[in-house]
C-alpha cells in the first residue's frame, strides 16, 4: 500500500512518542497491519475432537451487516474439504450450530443458463470447483479462482458489498446467476425481484432455525452492475417490459448476461431489512463508486482499528495468529441491524429509528453470555451499550426478552433465560449507556410471571413449576433437558440480582439470590452430582457421570461445575478442596469427543464448559487451572482451518480464546471481575473504551507458571480482580516461572445468601 511522506511522518512522530505519551501506544498500534495476522479460514475444516467450527471466510465489516461468502454445493456451511460452491450469497452467520441465513447468492458462469436451478440440483450445471491456492481470506475481503476460469472478487462496506468477476477469453456469454430460492435455511418461503437495467432488486423471505423454530424474517437487496447486460431475464414471465418474478421460491431469480468481450463486470449491492429503498440508500451512502480496491482497503483499515484494542507483543507467531484470529471471529457478530437513515424493523414488525444509535440482531444467547458480552463491553463499550439497547427494544417491542433474536425475530434457539446473562454482562463491564431500568423491569417480568412471551415462544416455559419447587421436572423430551434449563434460570436469577444490587433493588436482589440457590434441589448426595428429577421428584434412574439424560449438549459431570457463582458452595457439596481437584484431574485427563458422544470429560467446544478450567482457583489448586487452560490452548487451537475445536457460535469459543490467552477470564456471568491464569504473551496493551491497560508477563509463553502478581504495583493476593479496579489499572504484572508455585493464594468470590 502506498504511503504519502505526511502519513510516514506522522506514524514515526507517534512512535517516537511511545514511551512519553500513553496514547502514542494506541498511535502505533492502529498504523499495524494486524489483519495480516487474521487466518478467515480457521474453522472451516473437521478439528481433532471431530467438529467444525462452521465458521465462513467470506467479506465482512466488524459486526456487519453483509457477509458475503461462498456456499458449499452439498452442504449448507462453508467446508474446507468441499472446495465446490453454487454460489455466493449476502447474509450469513458465523459458527452457529445450525446454518441460518445464505439469501440472495450470486454465481458466475460462462454461458445463459437454459432453466432455474433446481432445489438439488443433481446435474451440477450452477456449481463450480476451486483450487485453496486460488483463495484469498482477509478480513473484509475474499477472491478465489474458479475452474471455469472465473476470479471472483468481494470487498464489504458494512451494510452492503462490491463484487468483481473477471471471466476468461471465452465465444459464450458472460453471466450472472441470481439464485434466489436457495439459502442455508430449510426453505425460502416467498422472494419479489424485478431486473430493471442494470439493477436487480427484491427481497427474499425466509426463516425456520434449525428447521423448527417459527422464525420469519425478509431481507431486501439491490444490486446494481457497473454496464448494462445484454439481456436480463427472470425465471417468471416477463411483465410491461420489466422482467418480474413472485413467490414460487424453487424457481425464484433470474440471470443477467453480458456479451463475450465483456472481460470484467463489476456488482454492487446494498441491504435492508425495512425496505428495497432503504437498500438502495444504503448502497449509495455506503459504496458510491465502482473501486472494488478502495472498498478493500477501507474494510482491512476498519479490521485494523477494531483489533488495535488488544495490542500483543511478542510471543510464538502461531500464539499471535491464534489470538487475531479469534478476536476477528468475536467481532462479527451481533450483526448491525438498523440502516444509514437509522430505521429498522422491529419484533412487531414495525419502522423504528435507532437515531444517533446502532440497532444490532442475531444474538446467540446460549452461547455468548458467558464471555464475549463481556469482552464487547470491555473493548467497545459504547457498542456494546447499543447492543444491550437492542436486547430492551427487542424485549419491549416483542413482549419479553429474547433468546435468540435472528434479525427481527426470535428463533428460539438453545435453552435458559440468556438476555439476563448479556444485559448483566455488558454493565458489569462497562457498557452503561443504555436504558437499564427498563431492562431491569424486562428480566423481572420475565423470571416472575409464568405467561411471559416473546413473540411465539414463552420466556421461561414451565416456570411457574420452577417457582413452586426449585427445579423443572424432566417429561423426556428430546432436546428439553429440564436439569439444563434449571441450571439456566438459577445463573439467570443470580445475573438478575447483581443488576438489581446495582441499582438499589435491595427486595428484588435478595429474592433472586435466594433463587439461585436452589441448584441443591437437583444435587445428588450420593454419587454428588447434579442429576435431573421425573415428575415424581425421583432422580432419573441408570446414572453415571457421562450421562446425557435431563440436559442439554453435555452430560453431568460438565454441568455439574456450571454454578459459577456458588463455586464454594459446589466444591465443599462434592467432598471439599481435595476432592474437587481430583475430580477436576480426571474431567481434565482427556478431551470430550463429539463425534462419540461420551465421557465425562472437559468439552470446550460446548459454553457449559467454559469456566471449568479456572475451578482450580477456588479449590487452591491456581498452577492446575495455569496448566490446563495452557495446554488447551495447546493442543486444540491453531491457526489452521482444523483450528477451532466446535461451533464457535457467532463468536463466543473464539472469546473463550481471546480471555485465555491474556490470563483473564470473566467467570461469573453478571459480576464485573475476572479469575486469573498464565498469559501467552509477554506483553498486551488492552484499549478499554479511552483508557490503556498494559498486561506485561516476562518469559511468556515458555514459562507456564504464575509466581506474584502486582496491579499499578500493588501485590494480588486473591485469584480474582475486579473490574472497578482493572478498569482504571495502567499495569498489570505477573512474574512467571518454570515451575509452579503451591501458594494456594486466596480463593475468588462465591455468592451465597446469608441465610446458608
Amino acid at each position: 500500500m502506498k504511503i504519502s511522506a505526511g502519513r510516514q511522518i506522522s506514524r514515526i512522530t507517534c512512535c517516537i512518542f511511545l514511551f512519553l505519551i500513553p496514547f502514542a501506544a494506541s498511535c502505533c498500534l492502529r498504523a499495524s497491519d494486524l489483519a495480516s495476522q487474521v487466518n478467515p479460514f480457521v474453522g472451516t475444516n473437521l478439528s481433532t475432537l471431530h467438529d467444525h467450527g462452521n465458521t465462513v471466510p467470506g467479506a465482512v465489516r466488524p459486526f456487519g451487516m453483509l457477509n458475503w461468502s461462498p456456499d458449499m454445493a452439498d452442504d449448507a456451511f462453508y467446508r474446507w474439504e468441499n472446495p465446490v460452491t453454487r454460489g455466493f450469497s449476502l447474509t450469513h452467520t458465523s459458527g452457529p450450530g445450525c446454518p441460518e441465513f445464505g439469501d440472495a447468492p450470486v454465481f458466475p458462469l460462462l454461458g445463459v443458463p437454459q432453466d432455474a436451478p433446481s432445489a438439488r440440483d443433481q446435474e451440477h450445471n450452477y456449481q463450480a470447483g476451486f483450487r485453496h491456492e486460488d483463495e484469498i481470506a482477509e478480513p473484509g475481503y475474499y477472491s478465489v479462482m474458479l475452474k471455469s476460469g472465473i476470479r471472483v472478487q468481494l470487498a464489504a462496506q458494512v451494510r452492503s458489498g462490491i463484487a468483481e468477476f473477471h471471466f476468461p477469453v471465452s465465444n459464450q456469454p458472460h453471466t450472472l446467476l441470481f439464485d434466489l430460492g436457495h439459502n442455508v435455511l430449510p426453505r425460502v418461503y416467498a422472494t419479489e425481484v424485478r431486473f430493471k437495467g442494470k439493477k436487480v432488486i427484491g427481497s427474499v423471505a425466509s426463516g425456520g432455525n434449525c428447521s423448527v423454530s417459527q422464525n420469519r424474517y425478509r431481507v431486501y437487496f439491490v444490486f446494481e452492475a457497473d454496464q448494462k447486460p445484454d439481456a436480463a431475464v427472470a425465471f417468471e414471465a416477463s411483465t410491461g417490459g420489466v422482467a418480474q418474478a413472485t413467490g414460487a421460491p424453487s424457481r425464484a431469480g433470474g440471470y443477467m448476461s453480458f456479451p463475450s468481450s465483456v472481460q470484467t463486470v463489476r456488482l454492487r449491492v446494498g441491504l435492508s431489512y425495512v425496505s428495497a429503498a432503504n437498500a438502495e440508500a444504503n448502497l449509495e451512502s455506503e459504496i458510491p463508486d465502482w473501486n472494488v480496491e478502495r472498498v478493500r482497503r477501507e474494510a482491512r483499515a476498519a479490521w485494523n482499528d477494531a483489533l488495535s484494542h488488544a495490542l500483543v507483543k511478542g510471543g510464538r507467531e502461531d500464539d499471535r495468529k491464534v489470538f487475531y484470529t479469534a478476536l476477528y471471529h468475536a467481532l462479527l457478530h451481533p450483526s448491525v441491524f438498523s440502516d444509514v437513515s437509522g430505521e429498522y424493523l422491529g419484533f412487531e414488525n414495525k419502522v423504528h429509528n435507532a437515531g444517533k444509535r446502532t440497532q444490532y440482531a442475531n444474538f446467540s444467547g446460549w452461547d455468548i453470555y458467558r464471555s464475549e458480552v463481556q469482552l464487547l463491553a470491555m473493548l467497545f463499550p459504547e457498542t456494546a451499550s447499543d447492543m444491550a439497547q437492542s436486547l430492551v427494544n427487542d424485549a419491549e417491542q416483542g413482549g419479553g426478552l429474547p433468546i435468540f433474536p435472528v434479525a427481527n425475530d426470535e428463533a428460539d434457539a438453545m435453552v435458559g433465560d440468556p438476555s439476563d446473562g448479556m444485559l448483566t454482562g455488558f454493565y458489569a463491564f462497562g457498557a452503561h449507556n443504555f436504558d437499564v431500568h427498563t431492562a431491569l423491569k424486562e428480566m423481572l417480568r420475565g423470571a416472575n410471571d409464568p405467561q411471559t412471551r416473546v413473540k411465539a415462544y414463552l420466556e421461561r416455559p414451565h416456570l411457574q413449576e420452577y417457582l413452586r419447587q426449585g427445579y423443572i421436572s424432566e417429561r423426556g423430551i428430546p432436546g428439553e433437558g429440564s436439569g439444563s434449563v434449571t441450571l439456566e434460570y438459577q445463573n439467570a436469577d443470580f445475573a438478575i440480582s447483581r443488576l438489581a444490587a446495582e441499582l438499589g433493588d435491595v427486595e428484588d436482589e435478595r429474592k433472586l439470590l435466594d433463587r439461585s440457590v436452589r441448584w441443591r434441589t437437583l444435587f445428588d448426595s450420593e454419587t454428588k452430582y447434579i442429576r435431573a428429577r421425573d415428575l415424581n421428584g425421583a432422580f432419573l434412574p441408570n446414572f453415571t457421570p457421562e450421562s446425557e439424560a435431563g440436559f442439554v449438549e453435555g452430560n453431568a459431570a460438565q454441568y455439574t461445575w456450571m454454578i459459577p457463582y456458588d463455586l464454594k458452595s459446589v466444591i465443599q457439596a462434592v467432598g471439599g478442596d481435595e476432592a474437587a481437584k481430583a475430580r477436576l484431574d480426571h474431567y481434565f485427563s482427556q478431551y470430550y469427543r463429539y463425534d462419540e458422544k461420551n465421557g465425562p470429560y472437559f468439552a470446550i467446544g460446548n459454553e457449559p464448559s467454559f469456566g471449568s478450567p479456572w475451578i482450580y482457583n477456588w479449590t487452591g489448586h491456581p498452577w492446575r487451572t495455569q496448566e490446563v487452560v495452557r495446554k488447551t490452548l495447546r493442543d486444540l487451537f491453531s491457526p489452521k482451518p482444523d483450528g477451532l475445536p466446535g461451533n464457535d457460535d457467532l463468536g463466543a469459543t473464539s472469546s473463550w480464546v481471546v480471555f485465555a490467552q491474556l490470563g483473564l477470564y470473566p467467570e461469573i456471568p453478571g459480576v464485573g471481575g475476572v479469575t486469573l491464569n498464565t498469559p501467552t504473551f509477554p506483553e498486551v496493551t488492552l484499549l478499554l473504551g479511552n483508557h490503556q491497560l498494559r498486561i506485561t508477563a516476562p518469559g511468556a509463553p515458555s514459562k507456564p507458571y504464575v509466581q506474584r502478581i502486582w496491579i499499578d504495583g500493588t501485590p494480588v493476593r486473591n485469584w480474582w480482580i475486579d473490574w472497578a479496579q482493572l478498569s482504571r489499572a495502567s499495569n498489570l504484572r505477573f512474574t512467571l516461572s518454570t515451575a509452579p508455585s503451591l501458594d494456594p493464594g486466596t480463593e475468588p468470590p462465591s455468592f451465597v445468601p446469608v441465610a446458608q
